[in-house]
């Protein structure tokens, strides 16, 4: 499995998010997925199973389809292929947030935003990892371990090891 690629972009006043994955061999495809906050607008998932019959690594050629199909979805949301559905789905974004940007810079990379706290942080920060889910998951298990075995209130952190 080959680490994903993902992107924080704005574009019609909002900051969308696409991140790109490569399912593994055992599962021979890679998928881009559109988001805003945790809604997915749009997928697109492309089949490498036919790659599998060559010899070598196939590692160049995975990274490839990623980077190709991770472009090619930023491309068609800076085009506006996404736009029909980004209305229906999330409504008109001059109702809420004023006018639109002009076209030249309509679509950019996200800034820093300002949190509700006031300190600055890019959308996702913290949030969004360029580490694959299990290495996240694995992570945080074992923060919450180590947090479990020096927990000093009673019943807490005085587990047997044995």
């Amino acid at each position: 499995m080959i680490t994903g690629f993902n992107t924080n972009v704005r574009h019609g006043g909002r900051v969308f998010h696409v991140q790109t994955e490569d399912s593994g061999l055992n599962h021979p495809h890679v998928i881009s997925h559109l988001y805003i906050g945790g809604t997915i607008l749009s997928s697109e998932k492309r089949d490498y199973a036919q790659l599998l019959v060559q010899d070598g690594d196939l590692t160049p050629a995975i990274r490839g389809l990623m980077e190709e199909q991770h472009r090619k979805m930023l491309e068609g949301l800076k085009r506006g292929d996404f736009d029909r559905v980004i209305a229906e789905r999330l409504g008109d974004p001059n109702e809420a947030t004023g006018p639109q940007p002009s076209p030249e810079t309509q679509t950019e990379p996200a800034p820093a935003e300002v949190a509700a706290d006031g300190d600055d942080h890019e959308f996702g920060d913290g949030i969004v990892s360029e580490k694959p889910l299990d290495e996240v998951i694995l992570e945080y298990l074992v923060d919450k371990a180590r947090t479990r075995t020096s927990d000093p209130r009673p019943g807490r952190g005085n587990r047997s090891r044995e």
